[in-house]
């Protein structure tokens, strides 16, 4: 499975000003967006403007997805966009349940199309069901829409949101269970306020998380700095490696730390994500 980018952008459907601009902004990937950030009057001329998109973008780019509206405007969207080659995957959401992937995945299998699939955990009832989402056939990552879900359960995030910590740990460890990606953290409006979302960055990279979706181009440095390994952390990890070689088992390094399986696996992850880092 392929190592998922470190941040994603929104970009307004209806916008082609923008989506024109969006490979010049450093995200990892793109998200055109069909849903929340289109006014019901400009669907059908988003889904018109994002077609042409993708019809312009060179053979290679970084990875593009589309989030898709709900209900009837769904399969249309699907026919629409299933078999357009520059189109890594979809985002679906308000994702419910393990059905609401499935009638997807099996839509785009009749039409032998093969798309990723990224559920959003937006409502109470996502929360209960996720673990079958996690398992639904297609699924490549989670997303959590925050907003929807503390509209959905009546929550008001204070300055700390330890209120969706709840959330936010359930989506870590289905996705662990199920074998995904870990999943990617949620949008913040905190547009100015670079100190406040590079906190709540760093507090969801420590929660588990490795990317953020974002919704301006000046979150996605923070989210790309924040869950890319720090040189300190690059040091260790390649002394810690190194020193593994001489010693069996656990042992203690030279700082008096103990080093064991656990502590070498993520020391393996930082190097691997440092590797991916340098390819680009």
């Amino acid at each position: 499975m392929m190592t998922a980018p470190t941040s994603y952008l929104y970009v307004p459907g209806d916008r082609p000003d923008r989506l024109d601009k969006a490979f010049n902004r450093g995200a990892g990937a793109i998200i055109a967006d069909l849903e929340d950030a289109v006014a019901e009057e400009n669907k059908n001329l988003a889904l018109d403007t994002i077609i042409r998109w993708l019809d312009g973008l060179p053979a290679k780019h970084a990875p593009v997805w589309v989030r898709l509206n709900t209900g009837r405007r769904q399969e249309k969207e699907l026919h629409a966009l299933a078999s357009h080659p520059h189109l890594t995957g979809l985002f679906l959401p308000k994702a419910d349940a393990a059905r609401d992937v499935e009638e997807v995945h099996g839509l785009l299998q009749r039409g032998g199309h093969d798309l990723l699939l990224a559920p959003m955990i937006e409502s109470a009832t996502a929360l209960v069901n996720i673990h079958d989402i996690a398992a639904a056939p297609g699924v490549y990552q989670l997303h959590i829409g925050e907003m929807d879900l503390a509209a959905d359960l009546g929550l008001t995030s204070g300055p700390n949101e330890s209120e969706l910590l709840y959330a936010r740990s359930l989506l870590v460890i289905a996705s662990r269970h199920a074998g995904l990606l870990p999943p990617v953290a949620p949008v913040s409006t905190e547009i100015d306020d670079h100190d406040s979302f590079r906190a709540s960055t760093q507090q969801l990279k420590r929660m588990g998380y490795t990317g953020r979706d974002c919704i301006h181009p000046t979150q996605i440095r923070i989210a790309s700095e924040v869950f890319s390994p720090t040189t300190e952390e690059e040091v260790w990890a390649t002394e810690v490696l190194a020193a593994s070689s001489s010693n069996h088992g656990a042992y203690r390094d030279l700082a008096g730390n103990m080093v064991d399986e656990a502590v070498l696996r993520r020391a393996r992850d930082i190097v691997a994500s440092t590797a991916k880092d340098s390819s680009r």
